[in-house]
């Protein structure tokens, strides 16, 4: 059994569809984090940076076992069921760097774009949100390109690269514009593709009964908001 600590983040959604995916068996638990849980002394213990998602496999053969870092969670689930990475030198390799592009660049760009398009003050000057999305715009391009003739990122197969970066490029139209969305046609083809995998629609599914249990960001107390956003210098 795995317990999973989560919100409705697209970091979380990648490990509920490693989950789902690899068959394991899982409960998850709501960190509710617009209300300041993760400040909770009991989820420190989990996570000294205070940040979703994080496992506990209370099957690891030494004992419980506790990991957080969504790119380190996929990882680790993939080596623990021998799926989702392939064998082979080279295809491994390919599918880290892919993974690597997610945590280094789609992850950081689409996450600030996210933030100062949502959360920024008014009347703060454009350059933060054009800077963001002008970054995340190029490294879909690359995407796209690398799609134009694979089925997935590293080949014919699913793989953790997929699934980490899936769940920032589903809803392109929303954070970049429809235009801009459907001139990405391959990574498209690529999010239409994976909406429609049956562990996919379960994991989603699952990670909404998260969202449902916490906080709406709208009912966040500002002081939660500041030191979640760390603004006035809160941290």
């Amino acid at each position: 059994m795995i317990d999973l600590y989560g919100s409705g983040s697209p970091n979380v959604a990648r490990v509920f569809i490693a989950l789902e995916e690899l068959g394991l068996e899982y409960q998850a638990f709501p960190v509710d984090i617009f209300a300041g849980q993760q400040f909770e002394d009991w989820f420190g213990t989990l996570n000294p940076n205070r940040k979703v998602p994080v496992i506990v496999d209370r099957g690891h053969p030494a004992g419980d076992y506790t990991l957080f870092e969504s790119a380190a969670i996929l990882m680790y689930l993939a080596e623990k069921s021998g799926r989702l990475v392939p064998s082979g030198n080279r295809e491994r390799y390919n599918t880290i760097q892919w993974l690597m592009v997610q945590v280094t660049t789609v992850g950081p760009m689409m996450g600030q774009l996210v933030h100062f398009s949502r959360y920024a003050p008014e009347g703060l000057p454009s350059y933060p949100v054009d800077r963001y999305r002008t970054q995340a715009q190029r490294v879909l391009e690359v995407m796209d390109q690398r799609l134009e003739e694979r089925r997935y990122l590293v080949g014919d197969d699913l793989t953790i690269a997929d699934i980490a970066l899936f769940p920032w490029c589903r809803n392109l139209s929303l954070h970049l514009g429809e235009k801009e969305a459907e001139a990405l046609m391959n990574v498209t083809r690529w999010c239409d593709e994976l909406s429609s995998r049956p562990s996919i629609i379960r994991a989603l599914l699952a990670q909404d009964v998260l969202r449902q249990k916490s906080t709406k960001p709208e009912n966040a107390e500002p002081r939660i908001l500041d030191r979640l956003f760390g603004r006035s210098g809160v941290a």
